[in-house]
């Protein structure tokens, strides 16, 4: 096999991967940069993990979702083919917000985001 053709096949096989990681990566961002912020406190518990969901709540302000946007890049560019994904906000209040208690955000975050999955899935493929 050519060297050229070996590395084709190879950047094919990566493609279903590099989909699912963007796909994720451009939903999180956007569920993290539509979260009202007053304080910072509620964009700072969204909280990435894959396998099980993240218990509890962190003392973390983040008003402008970077840090909550990195840790959720690292978790995703860990985790492997297969495994499931959370992203998860344990405040007591985050149903509320997700449900139009926000001004900032009175369609939610999360409903709003999801309704464009195929939109995520088509950038990430391209």
């Amino acid at each position: 096999m050519s060297k050229s053709l070996e590395t084709a096949l190879n950047n094919l096989s990566k493609f279903p991967e590099k989909v699912v990681r963007g796909t994720l990566l451009d939903m999180t961002s956007k569920i993290i940069k539509r979260s009202p912020v007053d304080t910072g406190r509620f964009r700072g518990n969204w909280q990435a993990s894959f396998g099980t969901p993240k218990q509890g709540v962190t003392s973390t302000n983040d008003k402008t979702g970077a840090r909550a946007t990195s840790e959720s890049s690292s978790a995703i560019n860990s985790m492997k083919m297969g495994d499931t994904f959370y992203l998860t906000n344990n405040l007591p209040y985050a149903t509320r917000l997700e449900f139009g208690y926000s001004e900032q955000a009175p369609q939610g975050m999360v409903r709003v985001t999801v309704a464009e999955f195929q939109e995520a899935v088509n950038k990430a493929a391209r």
